[in-house]
């Protein structure tokens, strides 16, 4: 009986420390630049500790403010986009909230809401 005591105790430790299959999957979304249209789908919504795989392909390279993309709380780095260069972002939001998509300077381009 003490061994069945301790075993169903480590399991239920071990279970709780594992990640979840949530957190191991990405969720992936892919979206198209132009300069005209800007990002091809402008908002997403995804789930607190949820892994992320955001893939940009523009099909021009774009210009002044509206030359990077990123998304402050998400991913700080400025990617520049370029014709033909896929820009890859992975995170792991930790909080929820509205994060905004954003040229370097700070222009709203699109929203990611986590809930």
């Amino acid at each position: 009986m003490k061994r069945i005591i301790v075993l169903t105790a480590t399991l239920l430790s071990l279970s709780a420390q594992a990640p979840s299959v949530a957190a191991m999957v990405a969720k992936n979304f892919t979206v198209g630049y132009t300069k005209a249209n800007d990002i091809s789908q402008k908002s997403f919504a995804m789930k607190t500790g949820e892994k992320v795989h955001l893939e940009v392909n523009p099909t021009e390279t774009g210009a002044g403010c509206m030359s990077s993309i990123m998304v402050p709380g998400l991913w700080n780095k400025p990617e520049p986009l370029v014709k033909g260069k896929k820009i890859v972002m992975e995170f792991t939001p930790q909080r929820a909230g509205t994060y905004k998509i954003t040229c370097a300077m700070g222009v709203p381009r699109g929203v990611i809401n986590v809930h």
